[in-house]
């Protein structure tokens, strides 16, 4: 049976928590206060039934455990990992761990310890005659003690007074010694119980002085010779001083404890029981030696109940933090694993505007002035035939090479489509245009106006040069006037080798994107001649890269809140595509646009003649031109100058 009084707490909290579901700081009322308050407190008195120290209830006691909460089968968890004489941990590591946790209240300790020294030592002062060796060991025993004192609060009071930080160390040697030395002492559990000795063994030392020149012999004398409730008294003290320490083992303490009654037992028993008997009671009908005992047990059960609870109180915070600690590193690695995720869905510097930026169906997109992008299929591969596992090796062989573009030229893989590689260089953030974020008021801008856009420019009409292109035959470059890739080409134009050193920094994006793509066409012929010679030994272009680059103004970024994809749109991309879908089995194929700018880095462009590309008509294409293994690009070879002839 439940808890009627909790089901009923349950009940209340759940109403006022749907009655205070409005806004509270909008609508400010004191009916909404008032339900605020009382749900808090509802909430407080759920929370100390959850705990494991509150009031025994006998509902607890008789319930089966199949009707236990999920609060209370944590709790009955950890009470079965804790033993219920010593109250260790039945995990040895727990215990270890827990023994070892700083004890930032141990300054605070020795200074009650002193100051019950200081009253055991004026007791002893008072009730008895002082003698030389008397002053031997008080003197020993309070310079220790006071050492103790000093070094424990060094730290303490250096950091108060001293220090600009707290992680600031002293300048001098003695101050930084005693400084090393103080927080040593908290942080070391061997030192702590040897101060927690020295302090007990000091505090007896004072009261043994009490009986020291005492006899067993029954003469009026030796009766005199102390106040047996003077040194009842103390023994309590002793007792509560034992308690005392708080990050001292619980064991350790009981031990200590249950020796100094043992102790005082042997001496009302056997030593002193004649002095005791003649002793006066605290009641007329009880034995006087009755009395000095049942102090003297009492003071113990009460200070051994009180430790106990502290010291389960201890337990059960450490535990709490334990699995705290253990939540906080679950959810690093979650958060570590889905960063990984992320990145490896999204750019970097997206991922991380992601993962700090709480987004409510806001766009976010990048503009972009000059934007390389290549597309690169893989022919002749049947997914039925051969399986997935053949796209997996070769897009994982496609990364590896990706990995070795992470400069500050960064190629970026945005997508595989079927047996289609997309990438693009001069995705930098640091290049953008314009970074349209939720925090930046959005501009309205067409990425295309007039139904185009793109970074194109008008040649003039300049002459193209013949290219020899194929087995010994000559293409021409010239060209009829029309418009292409979004461009209104006038006159003939000519492939210009000058351009300044900002432009020349700029087209960076179509070099590198060349170089990756050869680097891929170097990838793909390793992996054929690894796993594929005997396959389709017929076909010339089986598992051969064809390969498409154009480059120009794009936009990029991420549309939507369900599975978030980072895409780039614009003409180069359309137009990388075009060169894909009408390019030749391995080779690298490109816009005259990109082939101006590849000219200038000494990169052999040949051109192939014109090709149709749907949605742009008859536009003239180049071949990017390449040794036989795709080891580098051949160099830029200028035509001569025609010769004019004599007529």
């Amino acid at each position: 049976m439940h808890d009627p009084r909790r089901v009923q707490r349950e009940r209340q909290a759940k109403k006022l928590s749907e009655a205070s579901k409005s806004n509270f700081m909008y609508n400010s009322t004191l009916q909404q206060y008032n339900q605020v308050r009382n749900q808090a407190k509802l909430e407080m008195c759920r929370e100390l039934d959850k705990m494991p120290i509150g009031r025994i209830q006998i509902t607890k006691i008789c319930r089966r455990s199949t009707n236990l909460t999920q609060d209370e089968i944590e709790e009955e968890t950890f009470r079965r990992n804790i033993s219920s004489f010593c109250l260790l941990f039945r995990i040895r590591n727990w215990e270890i761990q827990y023994i070892r946790e700083p004890d930032v209240m141990l300054k605070y300790s020795i200074v009650l310890a002193w100051f019950v020294y200081i009253c055991l030592l004026s007791i002893q002062l008072l009730s008895k005659d002082p003698k030389y060796h008397y002053w031997i060991i008080d003197g020993v025993t309070i310079s220790v003690l006071t050492a103790m004192l000093i070094i424990s609060w060094y730290k303490k009071l250096w950091i108060m007074y001293f220090s600009d930080t707290e992680q600031s160390l002293p300048k001098y040697k003695l101050s930084r010694m005693l400084y090393k030395m103080s927080d040593f002492m908290q942080r070391s559990i061997g030192i702590r119980v040897t101060v927690y000795m020295l302090v007990v063994v000091s505090c007896i030392a004072v009261t043994a002085m009490q009986v020291l020149d005492c006899g067993p012999k029954r003469d009026e004398e030796l009766i005199q010779c102390f106040h047996p409730w003077i040194l009842t008294n103390c023994v309590t003290l002793l007792i509560g001083t034992a308690f005392l320490f708080t990050r001292i083992p619980f064991v350790v303490k009981t031990t200590v404890a249950v020796l100094i009654t043992a102790a005082y037992t042997v001496l009302v028993v056997y030593e002193f029981d004649h002095i005791f008997d003649g002793s006066p009671p605290t009641n007329v009908n009880l034995n006087a030696k009755y009395s000095h005992f049942l102090l003297i047990f009492i003071t113990l059960g009460i200070f051994h109940l009180m430790e106990r609870q502290t010291e389960f109180i201890a337990k059960v915070d450490y535990n709490w933090k334990r699995q705290l600690m253990q939540k906080q590193d679950d959810a690093l690695i979650t958060n570590d694993t889905i960063k990984v995720l992320l990145v490896n869905i999204l750019p970097s510097h997206v991922a991380d505007f992601y993962l700090s930026t709480q987004l409510q169906n806001e766009l976010y997109y990048e503009e972009y002035d000059n934007v390389a992008v290549m597309f690169a299929s893989i022919k002749n591969f049947d997914t039925d035939k051969i399986g997935l596992r053949v796209l997996n090796e070769i897009i994982c062989d496609f990364d590896d090479v990706l990995n070795k573009y992470s400069t500050s030229l960064r190629v970026e893989k945005i997508k595989v489509a079927n047996w289609t590689y997309m990438a693009a260089c001069g995705l930098d953030v640091t290049r953008s245009e314009q970074v349209n974020a939720p925090q930046v008021k959005f501009r309205n801008v067409s990425l295309m106006p007039n139904g185009r856009r793109s970074q194109y420019r008008n040649l003039g009409s300049e002459q193209l040069q013949r290219v020899p292109y194929g087995n010994g035959n000559t293409l021409a470059l010239d060209m009829e006037r029309g418009q292409y890739e979004g461009n209104v080409i006038s006159g003939t134009p000519r492939l210009s080798s000058t351009e300044n050193d900002n432009e020349r920094s700029n087209d960076e994006v179509v070099k590198v994107m060349a170089n990756f793509a050869l680097d891929l066409m170097r990838a793909m012929r390793r992996f054929n001649a690894e796993n594929m010679q005997s396959e389709y030994e017929g076909s010339t272009d089986y598992g051969m890269l064809r390969i498409g680059i154009s480059h120009g103004r794009a936009m990029a970024g991420v549309v939507g809140i369900s599975k978030p994809h980072y895409d780039i749109w614009g003409n180069p991309v359309n137009m990388a595509s075009r060169m894909d879908s009408t390019g030749i089995p391995g080779k690298i194929q490109v816009t005259e646009n990109t082939a101006l700018k590849l000219r200038n880095f000494n990169i052999q462009c040949n051109y192939r003649g014109k090709t149709f590309v749907k949605g742009r008509g008859n536009i003239p294409t180049y071949i990017l031109g390449t040794d036989d293994e795709y080891k580098g690009f051949l160099p830029h070879q200028p035509a001569p100058a025609p010769t004019q002839e004599n007529s």
